[in-house]
């Protein structure tokens, strides 16, 4: 089996208090949306918010330009600004865009840079098809609630993948809940529950081989 992991920094959950962590400070009469309490991305524990705000873009950009200071890093994608900065053991990074008119986020990341070297080739946990590459593997907990998504990539067929991820689920007590949500001859979506947890797995066919998002649920 082969992993390989990319950079996932556009991602939002709430950015939790803590000493050693560095924080910024969010513009004036922002909103601040929770998700999630505890997050890892590819095994790395992260902190992170949501910032909405009636500011403009560029009003949104300096303010968070002056908070990181003269030191960091800018790159323009089509839709957003992206400003980054390694501070100590952490990398910070904010994605900025418009959402409408009168409305713009932030998404807010600070990232544990030790514990990335540490989560380095971990062992992923669950037994996928040969020759699947890791896009990203998502934790969260939230009042109890652990959530875990992993974004898969093979060459397989939908039904190679269907078979070999519902054996593995069928493993943690989770069986297919009713018909497939949807079902064509490029995507297959299915529910799975068990005792106290659930998923759901949706694999696509595109032109370069197959894209799995599997969502897993544990409930308190």
């Amino acid at each position: 089996m082969m992993r390989k992991y990319f950079p996932a920094f556009l991602l939002a959950a709430p950015l939790c208090a803590g000493a050693a962590w560095p924080q910024l400070p969010v513009p004036p009469q922002a909103r601040i949306e929770p998700v999630g309490t505890e997050i890892r991305l590819n095994g790395i524990p992260m902190r992170m918010q949501r910032v909405l705000t009636a500011r403009q873009a560029q009003e949104v950009a300096r303010h968070y330009r002056d908070a990181l200071g003269s030191r960091h890093a800018s790159e323009r994608l089509p839709d957003r600004l992206v400003l980054s900065q390694g501070r100590g053991d952490y990398f910070i990074s904010v994605s900025i865009r418009p959402l409408a008119p009168g409305l713009t986020e932030a998404l807010v990341s600070v990232a544990d840079a030790r514990e990335a070297r540490r989560a380095a080739g971990r062992p992923l946990g669950f037994r996928l098809p040969a020759d699947t590459a890791v896009l990203s593997d998502m934790e969260s907990v939230d009042d109890g609630k652990r959530s875990r998504q992993l974004v898969l990539s093979n060459a397989h067929t939908i039904p190679a993948n269907l078979r070999a991820i519902s054996r593995e689920l069928a493993l943690r007590g989770m069986r297919p809940d009713g018909p497939p949500l949807r079902t064509t001859g490029s995507e297959h979506a299915q529910l799975f529950k068990g005792d106290g947890r659930e998923a759901q797995l949706t694999v696509l066919r595109l032109d370069d081989g197959a894209r799995i998002v599997l969502t897993m649920i544990e409930k308190p």
